[in-house]
């Protein structure tokens, strides 16, 4: 009982990475760790962008600051969010650039099913890294 207790703690502080490891080397079933560890990582997300729009709510200074701030290239920034969101979530996490996309004001169209498919390519990056299907890839 508390291997699952573990792997959930792994999944929210380690991502989908500690999490599938984790999970994959415990023996539960690799379907399952998938699913409940991007459904982890997914929740952790949106609770991190609800803590970051309740900070903006409480400060109003930091709000204007931002916008202040990110005026003049919120073009750019709107124009390259999905690059940067698809690369953000391999070399930082998907929780930092949740924040970092929410603290530069990215378009929503644009920054949720972006963050989620880069999150769910993550998850499936770490699976196959978990069962070892890129060392018999890159054997070939």
């Amino acid at each position: 009982m508390y291997e699952i207790y573990t792997y959930i703690l792994i999944s929210i502080i380690f991502e989908s990475g500690g999490g599938m490891l984790y999970g994959v080397a415990v023996g539960f079933d690799p379907l399952l760790v998938f699913a409940s560890t991007l459904t982890i990582n997914i929740l952790t997300v949106f609770a991190s962008i609800f803590l970051i729009d309740k900070l903006l709510e409480w400060k109003k200074g930091l709000r204007s600051w931002l916008e202040k701030r990110t005026a003049r290239g919120q073009r750019l920034i709107n124009k390259y969010a999905l690059i940067g969101i698809i690369a953000g979530v391999f070399v930082l996490s998907p929780i930092q650039v949740a924040i970092i996309g929410r603290l530069l004001r990215i378009q929503s169209k644009k920054f949720y099913p972006t963050l989620i498919g880069g999150t769910a390519l993550s998850a499936v990056v770490s699976i196959g890294i978990a069962l070892g299907i890129f060392k018999l890839i890159l054997r070939w």
